[in-house]
């Protein structure tokens, strides 16, 4: 049985998938925020592809959690996490550069990967396993390279395609800066009804 009896809780498939796809929702919205910064929209290239794949990324996250929550038997959630939807909006109200900005994009890409990591661990299924998996490391890509780029001469500017004297001045931190982490963290991952539809 899919479904929950009235006054019954979700079945857990329904529980994560719903928070999932609020964060993912959640998302959305920050990097469309972002993508109408000024800094963001007169500033680096590099900056303004990864806002704009990104996004591309989370909305498709978000409808693929939607979907495969409807086939579990639940409603999907169109609304952003409500633990987090209005800090997030107040911090990007507040944004004036973009290490503040890629720093708080850090920050959801983390907090995305972890849960997805976590959720990994409780599915029942191989297809939602896959489905968890799968997000969390395209989540976990996203952080990496919003790392690195902190770490590139003029925001990555001039090292899209490094030549000579430009190669050698790409810091040596830049080789290991998307990885901080052996083993993705969970401990604070999105409770599993944190976004669900109420």
């Amino acid at each position: 049985m899919t479904g929950a009896s009235r006054g019954s809780q979700p079945p857990l498939a329904v529980l994560v998938l719903q928070t999932a796809a609020s964060l993912e929702n959640l998302a959305v919205q920050s990097y469309t925020t972002a993508a109408g910064l000024p800094f963001v929209v007169r500033g680096n290239a590099r900056l303004r592809a990864l806002v704009a794949r990104n996004r591309a990324h989370h909305l498709a996250h978000a409808q693929a959690f939607n979907q495969a929550v409807v086939r579990a038997g639940g409603a999907p959630q169109h609304a952003a996490d409500p633990l987090y939807a209005a800090t997030v909006s107040s911090r990007l109200a507040a944004m004036t550069d973009p290490d503040s900005l890629v720093s708080l994009l850090t920050e959801l890409e983390g907090n995305n990967a972890g849960t997805c990591t976590r959720y990994a661990s409780l599915a029942e299924h191989g297809g939602l396993r896959s489905l968890f998996v799968n997000v969390a490391s395209v989540e976990a890509q996203h952080g990496a390279e919003l790392l690195i780029l902190r770490t590139l001469p003029d925001d990555g500017a001039t090292a899209a395609h490094p030549r000579g004297a430009t190669a050698r001045a790409v810091p040596a931190a830049a080789a290991t800066a998307g990885v901080p982490h052996a083993v993705y963290p969970t401990a604070s991952a999105s409770a599993i009804n944190e976004g669900a539809v109420r």
